[in-house]
């Protein structure tokens, strides 16, 4: 029978004629439920059920590690361990080593190389130097190349330092062992292709990017962390508060229980009260040890968030949060500048704007891959020459030395005889074929020496063209760079369309959050009332047991509804600083960069 009914039953007969046939149904219940009690089954060792106390049962949780937990420790805690921050974090790292190595591109490089080369050849010519028809050579080679880029419309420079010491077996040879030196220096500057951008500049570039861009995914990280802390965090303090409102109520059912035994005792009062007071605390302490099961959830989800695996110690602790929920009037903003707020503080509209950056890098670079390339090119080079002179006959003079000889003895008896109206003849020379000249006598060091003197000198300058024909690679990777830049400016749209939707649903959430704690306020207040009231004619007997309990559990509920409506205001606050992005701020948290 409900209270509905009750009330109809006595609306006919007034106030003292209902309470009447209160009592002679609770007589008859009375009768029923003693006859029942008395046909059940008997069990050894069975007893009547009795109110048990609740023990709170926690698995992996020390009861004497009691440690309280503000909001803000919670927030610390969880920026400094939570494992989900720390992937970003590194990732911030990761994108600094790329851009690092990005900028290597203009690290100068140097190269050498070294080289000992021996051989003997076939020559069929007798002015090749040869004996016996081969010609005999080994000599020491060295190249040392030094390249730098220029971080300057795309120039690069190199320098070539080559050195040879060479013995060969040809007689023909003025100097041996020869050293050979040269520098050469060679400047590429383009004109058109890769001039204003190249590869290198474009991957700084969106190196620099993507580092700005993991920046910023890893401050709304750390946002979306301190929201679920919040959000956790007051998740375990209504889990908290509704066990202490359950076992409350827990004590006011057993202490009803007892109250109900002593009048039973006395004859006032029905057993069948007493039966369905048991009841009741039975289901009273279902939902005590339900709420203890809450309490545990809460806390583990807030240890995932603030915690590492191997803390054990912490993970055996109990947090009991400090913070208890509070209605504050700053969390109203008008619609207008809420909206504004959040399109100039999200990340993921500083994300949009990195991303077109790197799209735009990327599209400056391809549309100037589709110009044909034309690179001017200067070259300057030294060259150096020493060696040992050759100290044996020269085979171009030898074979007239002999012939000059006897020619000469002859001039010389010639001379002898009186030549009438004649002089003497003078004695016959050989053509000079050149001596080689001092500066090229000597070893290395001469050489070198001859190189730094700049006398031989070599000059060039140039163009490079390379013309594309069609070029299509190029034109379909600007194209589809082009399409990638739309399709970020429509995601752009839609994310902020998004961003809206969520500032005014935040918004009507903290002001129906509001009412609601208004209304839970009001509702608990009243429903105590009632409960007092309802004791009070209890204690009269112009009430029973069934309306006692049920106005408890009124009340019960109201206590469950203001708490839970507080917890959901303070979860809308921390919903609205995550969309308006002003959670770091309002929670005094500074990511540095």
């Amino acid at each position: 029978m409900t209270r509905n009914n009750v009330y109809r039953m006595s609306a006919g007969t007034g106030k003292s004629g209902g309470i009447k046939r209160l009592r002679n149904l609770s007589k008859q219940l009375t009768v029923i439920a003693a006859v029942f009690w008395l046909t059940l089954p008997t069990v050894p060792g069975q007893t009547a059920p009795q109110a048990t106390p609740s023990v709170e049962s926690r698995v992996g949780v020390n009861q004497a590690k009691r440690v309280s937990l503000t909001m803000r420790e919670a927030i610390t805690m969880a920026l400094e361990n939570n494992r989900d921050l720390e992937v970003e974090r590194i990732n911030v790292q990761l994108n600094e080593f790329d851009l690092r190595a990005s900028q290597g591109a203009y690290d100068p490089t140097l190269s050498t190389n070294f080289a000992y080369d021996r051989r003997t050849t076939p020559v069929a010519s007798l002015f090749a130097g040869g004996d016996n028809g081969k010609l005999s050579s080994d000599g020491v080679v060295s190249t040392t190349t030094f390249n730098q880029r220029t971080p300057w419309d795309g120039g690069s420079f190199q320098a070539v330092f080559d050195t040879n010491r060479a013995t060969s077996g040809n007689i023909f040879n003025s100097l041996n062992p020869t050293y050979n030196t040269s520098l050469t220096l060679t400047y590429v500057q383009p004109l058109w292709r890769n001039r204003t951008i190249d590869l290198p500049r474009r991957q700084i570039r969106i190196a620099k990017k993507r580092l700005d861009l993991s920046d910023s995914q890893f401050r709304q990280k750390a946002i979306d962390i301190i929201a679920q802390v919040q959000r956790t965090y007051w998740d375990l303090v209504f889990a908290r508060r509704d066990l202490a409102i359950k076992r409350e109520s827990l004590d006011i059912g057993r202490t009803q229980l007892q109250r109900n035994e002593r009048l039973v005792e006395a004859g006032t009062l029905a057993p069948a009260d007493v039966i369905s007071t048991r009841v009741e605390i039975e289901r009273r302490t279902d939902d005590a040890e339900a709420a203890v099961d809450a309490v545990q959830r809460a806390e583990n989800a807030l240890k995932t968030l603030m915690l590492q695996p191997n803390q054990s110690e912490q993970w055996d602790s109990l947090y009991d949060p400090v913070e208890q929920p509070e209605v504050s009037a700053s969390a109203r903003l008008p619609l207008p500048d809420a909206v504004k707020l959040a399109i100039e503080n999200r990340p993921e509209m500083e994300q949009f704007r990195f991303r077109a950056e790197i799209n735009q890098a990327d599209a400056e670079y391809l549309r100037d891959q589709t110009k044909p390339q034309v690179d001017f090119v200067a070259t300057y080079g030294t060259v150096g020459l020493a060696g040992s002179e050759r100290t044996g006959t020269n085979p171009l003079t030898a074979s007239n030395i002999a012939l000059f000889s006897k020619v000469n003895e002859i001039i010389g008896r010639v001379n002898l005889i009186n030549v009438p109206g004649g002089g003497t003849i003078g004695p016959l020379t050989g053509t000079s074929t050149g001596a080689t000249p001092d500066a090229l006598i000597g070893a290395y060091g001469q050489s070198l020496a001859n190189v730094f003197k700049n006398e031989f000198r070599v000059w060039r300058f140039g163009v490079n063209i390379n013309l594309p024909l069609r070029n299509r690679t190029a034109l379909a990777q600007l194209g589809r760079s082009l399409a990638e830049g739309n399709q970020i400016e429509v995601q752009k749209q839609r994310t902020t369309q998004s961003i809206e939707v969520e500032v005014r649903n935040s918004l009507q959430a903290v002001e129906t959050a509001v009412k609601r704690v208004e209304a839970a306020k009001s509702s608990r207040l009243n429903a105590d009332l009632q409960l007092q009231s309802e004791q009070r004619k209890f204690d009269a007997g112009q009430s029973t047991n069934f309306f006692v309990l049920d106005r408890q559990n009124a009340l019960i509920a109201a206590r469950g509804r203001e708490v839970r409506a507080l917890t959901d205001y303070n979860k809308a606050v921390a919903e609205l600083q995550r969309v308006l992005s002003t959670t770091l701020t309002s929670n005094n948290v500074e990511v540095k960069k």
